[in-house]
């Protein structure tokens, strides 16, 4: 399998499975390549660490769950793998600039689009 093969799969493969537990000892098993080299190869393919990609996506996925739900921020945050509320915010805000509360609460065709400019 080629480089750009093995990373759609893997990539999607992250993206399929932001839910679970993955850290990057989980994801090189799953690739089978030692952490050491498969984040190298990440980060050559991606232009990102494989931690800074899970983050974001997995607050992307955050993004969808509170706007297209009513359900509690905590367990957004536990069920996207974060440890506390807390540290769920302190990511949210540094990828989006505003707490997962007040985007929540100021959802709009505006905020959509900032978040999406944000994130790409």
């Amino acid at each position: 399998m080629n480089t750009d093969a093995f990373m759609h799969d893997l990539l999607d493969w992250i993206d399929n499975n932001l839910e679970s537990r993955l850290d990057i000892g989980t994801v090189s098993r799953r690739a089978g390549y030692s952490k050491w080299h498969l984040q190298r190869i990440f980060k050559e393919h991606t232009g990102y660490t494989l931690g800074e990609y899970i983050r974001a996506q997995k607050l992307k996925k955050s993004v969808e769950r509170l706007t297209h739900s009513s359900e509690p921020i905590l367990n957004v945050a536990i069920a996207l793998g974060f440890d506390s509320q807390q540290s769920f915010n302190r990511s949210f805000k540094r990828q989006y600039g505003v707490a997962p509360g007040v985007w929540r609460r100021s959802m709009g065709t505006s905020a959509m689009r900032t978040l999406r400019q944000q994130s790409t």
